[in-house]
């Protein structure tokens, strides 16, 4: 098929004014779908939270993925913090820093007798 001077320039025109419509002003909804799957996430997580006790044995597998997830998570969060100036609000109030990843809050140093305060989380990781 051979094409002229003119019905190439009708072609590039035509693709050309598709590129003004609004298809590129459209806003993705993004946000929208990551929040629906860290309410998901969230769901789950406190489901598994809730039905695991602190002497639970679980296979390689498992342990590695929930500490993937954590530490995904934990990168998300933190880029948004930080590279993206989001405010986060922690739902249970500490202003501490995370430690580990054992969602335990930091070890606090009590500066009268140089001791540290160690919680049962702590404890329990220090007994394994």
């Amino acid at each position: 098929m051979k094409i002229n001077e003119t019905k190439l320039k009708k072609i590039i025109q035509e693709e050309m004014d598709m590129i003004d419509q609004p298809y590129f002003d459209h806003i993705d909804s993004e946000g929208g779908m990551a929040k629906s799957q860290l309410y998901k996430m969230a769901k789950y997580a406190m489901m598994l939270h809730d039905a695991l006790e602190d002497d639970t044995q679980l296979e390689a597998w498992v342990q590695s993925k929930i500490s993937i997830a954590a530490e995904y998570m934990s990168k998300v969060k933190h880029y948004l913090e930080y590279e993206m100036n989001m405010d986060m609000i922690d739902p249970e109030g500490h202003d501490e820093p995370e430690v580990g990843g054992c969602g335990s809050a930091a070890p606090v140093m009590d500066s009268e007798s140089d001791m540290f305060e160690i919680d049962d989380d702590m404890m329990h990781l220090m007994e394994t």
